[in-house]
């Protein structure tokens, strides 16, 4: 077992969370305004920060960590009918399970990521954080295909009932004449 250092260990974590409120928040929310996806990205780093804290204090093999990582990915691919919410929110308890679950280092330690763990949980994903933006984005088949932009536009505002804000083409189809479309509205 590698002995913890434990003034590196908070730099370092603080140059995570900074590098981390640049990138999640002033670069990415406060363009696209996606809570979800602010949310996963968040505490998606300071589960892998924890997990690479524990996981580096002893030696393991590398293929328990690709094994770890294999099953992490199935979740999102696997998964369609979870939020990014849920599958972090599976992720953080997968950490905190291997994290407690190794006997490799003192209790202290092991506590200190868990709290790290759901402090992060509790903080990025509190409400009164960054609040739900009323937007609603969904998938959408249709039976027609159109690429001019504005006639597509009041297309599908003709089929949904209401205006959308953005509308991205995900697949074309020619034969039957079909599109996917993403909507946010």
């Amino acid at each position: 077992m590698t002995e913890i250092d434990y003034p590196q260990l908070l730099l370092s974590l603080g140059i995570d969370l900074v590098l981390l409120y640049l990138l999640a928040y002033v670069f990415f929310y406060r363009r696209h305004k996606r809570r979800d996806v602010f949310v996963a990205i968040s505490l998606i780093n300071v589960t892998l920060f924890v997990l690479g804290g524990a996981l580096g204090t002893f030696t393991i093999s590398i293929g328990v960590g690709f094994a770890l990582f294999s099953v992490i990915s199935i979740f999102r691919l696997r998964s369609e009918t979870l939020g990014w919410n849920e599958i972090v929110y599976l992720l953080v308890a997968l950490a905190m399970g291997l994290n407690l679950g190794l006997p490799a280092y003192d209790l202290p330690v092991q506590t200190i990521y868990a709290v790290i763990l759901v402090l992060a949980v509790y903080i990025v994903d509190h409400p009164k954080i960054l609040r739900n933006q009323s937007t609603q984005q969904f998938s959408l088949v249709t039976d027609y295909v159109e690429i001019d932009p504005d006639q597509l536009r009041s297309k599908v505002e003709a089929q949904l009932g209401h205006p959308v804000k953005k509308i991205k083409i995900r697949n074309v189809t020619t034969a039957p004449a079909t599109m996917k479309l993403e909507i946010e509205s």
